[in-house]
């Protein structure tokens, strides 16, 4: 079936290095450390990730020792729920499930025109209504397209949504341990770039990593062009899942994601506690989004050195 890149080396190390997170093993099993003032002190697989790097060779006092070893509060694994044997031993260890969401799994390994034809109408509708208003489409291909380009409307879109932005150096960090393997994509409109996409590329699987999708400009359905753009795309390079990503259900990009016709799946955020139960941080609580409402007040300019820093201890 593929396999994403979150399970790579290349891509844990992007992350660790981005963040300097300390990296764990247990046998085939990576935990990333994360130390956080205002958030705790966590051990994760893996951070900004869909999915967690995981084995089925764990035992419960390996991970109690790691625990001790570290004085982290809790373990936390990201597991799909097509890692059924998985799940089953990390529960019989003493997981405990605190949170699920959704993805979608389209099955891309079939000529882009059959999936054209499969879309659902008013997608098909939305990517003719982008064309008809003259979105252009252009990739990122070097540091100065990224940083004039994408990262400023990437922290537009963050501060719309109340959410803190990552560093810039995260991005170049991708790009030098992906190289190929991160594609972002621009809409432009007037050569001014109103929306874009990061895809991550692993072993015939491609994951939806961001989207943004500025207020302003959704009347203009960038977004539509943009993702059928790249699904048509990795349908010709023999590419066989585009993995729409974590969502929550029965959001307003839970209901986007659903219409393109993937099949739904779940992935449990599961968490190892001797201490009992733990709370991880969660957009949904009180406090976070108190926070992402002065989050929308901050200046541009202060979000990314300031947001950095938050978004690191949060680590979802």
């Amino acid at each position: 079936m593929g396999k994403p890149v979150f399970e790579t080396d290349s891509w844990i190390s992007a992350i660790s290095c981005s963040y300097n997170y300390t990296k764990h093993f247990i046998d085939d099993s990576v935990f990333l450390h994360v130390k956080s003032l205002l958030f705790g002190n966590r051990l994760i697989s893996l951070p900004f990730s869909d999915y967690g790097k995981i084995s089925l060779n764990a035992s419960p006092e390996k991970f109690q020792s790691l625990i001790e070893n570290t004085n982290a509060e809790y373990l936390e694994a990201r597991i799909p729920s097509w890692k059924n044997e998985e799940i089953k031993v990390f529960k019989k260890i003493g997981f405990a499930e605190v949170a699920v969401y959704k993805t979608f799994l389209l099955n891309i390994g079939k000529p882009s025109k059959v999936l054209w034809n499969r879309l659902n109408k008013k997608i098909r509708n939305s990517v003719r209504y982008a064309l008809k208003n003259k979105v252009k489409l252009k990739r990122v291909e070097n540091l100065e397209d990224l940083r004039q380009f994408y990262y400023r409307l990437y922290l537009e879109g963050a501060r719309e949504l109340g959410s803190p932005p990552h560093a810039f150096g995260l991005y170049e960090n991708l790009g030098d341990f992906l190289g190929n393997r991160l594609l972002i994509d621009l809409a432009l409109m007037n050569d001014e770039p109103v929306g874009a996409i990061v895809i991550l590329l692993g072993d015939k699987w491609a994951n939806f990593w961001q989207n943004i999708a500025l207020r302003k400009y959704r009347k203009f359905n960038a977004s539509y062009l943009l993702l059928w753009n790249i699904i048509e795309e990795l349908s010709d390079r023999n590419f066989e899942i585009f993995d729409f990503g974590r969502t929550r259900k029965n959001t307003g990009i839970y209901f986007f994601k659903k219409r393109w016709g993937g099949d739904e799946r779940e992935i449990y955020h599961m968490v190892y506690s001797p201490s009992g139960r733990v709370t991880p941080p969660d957009p949904h609580q009180r406090k976070y989004l108190l926070l992402s409402r002065l989050w929308r007040k901050i200046p541009l300019k202060a979000t990314s050195f300031i947001g950095s820093r938050l978004i690191g201890g949060i680590a979802l």
